[in-house]
C-alpha cells in the first residue's frame, strides 16, 4: 500500500473538534519518519486526523490515540471506522495519564499538553526507544517557550520551525490567500543511550 500524506480535511468526520489541517498534518508525518513497521503514540488526538494518517503508514505497526474529551473519542472511533483501520488503540485519558501501559514507541506526536507538559515529557523519555521522535506541535508563543524549556534538560537532540500556510480562495473574479494559524513545529529525537 503507497502512503500518501496530507489527507483532504473535508475526508474527516469532524463535528466541533479542532482539527490539524492537512498541509501541517502533512508535515508531521515528514518530521516523523514512520516506518511501516512503527508504533506510535498521538496524544491530544481530537478529531483523529493525525491516528488516521499515522495508522495509514503504519500498516504492520501500531497507534495509540489518547483523548481527553469524550466527543473526541467518538469522533477518532468514526474515523477509524471510516478508513477501516484496525491498527489503532483509542484511550480517553488526560495525558500523561493513560500511558503507563504502553509498550515502547517508535514515535510520539503530542498535539496537545492540557498544561501538563512536564509529565507528558517524563513519558515520551520512559516510551521512546533511543532515536525514536517526539513531534511537538504549538500555536501559542508561550507553549513554544514551554516546550524548548522543557526539552533542554532531557535527553534529546531538537530542532524546529514555524509554518504559515495561505490557502488560495476564489472571490469573484480574483483571488485572496486566506491564512491559517502559524504552527511551531519541533522535532526532538532521543538521545541513543
Amino acid at each position: 500500500m503507497k502512503t500518501r500524506y496530507g489527507i483532504e480535511d473535508e475526508a474527516f468526520i469532524r463535528g466541533d473538534v479542532p482539527m490539524t489541517k492537512r498541509e501541517i498534518r502533512a508535515m508531521l508525518m515528514v518530521q516523523a519518519k514512520l516506518s511501516p513497521s512503527d508504533w506510535v503514540l498521538d496524544i491530544g488526538a481530537g478529531t483523529g486526523s493525525i491516528t488516521i494518517e499515522a495508522a495509514l503508514a503504519v500498516p504492520e505497526g501500531h497507534v495509540y490515540a489518547v483523548e481527553r474529551f469524550h466527543k473526541g473519542i467518538v469522533l477518532i472511533q468514526e474515523n477509524c471506522k471510516k478508513f477501516g483501520l484496525t491498527n489503532v488503540s483509542i484511550i480517553e485519558a488526560k495525558a500523561p495519564d493513560g500511558l503507563a501501559d504502553l509498550p515502547a514507541l517508535d514515535v510520539i506526536f503530542v498535539g496537545g499538553s492540557g498544561g501538563a507538559l512536564p509529565g507528558i515529557l517524563d513519558q515520551a523519555e520512559r516510551l521512546l526507544k533511543p532515536g525514536g521522535r517526539c513531534i511537538l506541535t504549538s500555536v501559542t508563543v508561550e507553549t513554544t517557550a514551554k516546550v524548548t524549556e522543557e526539552l533542554r534538560h532531557r535527553p534529546f537532540t531538537y530542532e524546529g520551525f514555524q509554518m504559515q500556510v495561505n490557502r488560495l480562495r476564489k472571490a469573484g473574479s480574483y483571488h485572496l490567500l486566506d491564512p491559517l494559524s502559524p504552527i511551531t513545529i519541533i522535532t526532538a529525537v532521543k538521545n541513543k543511550e
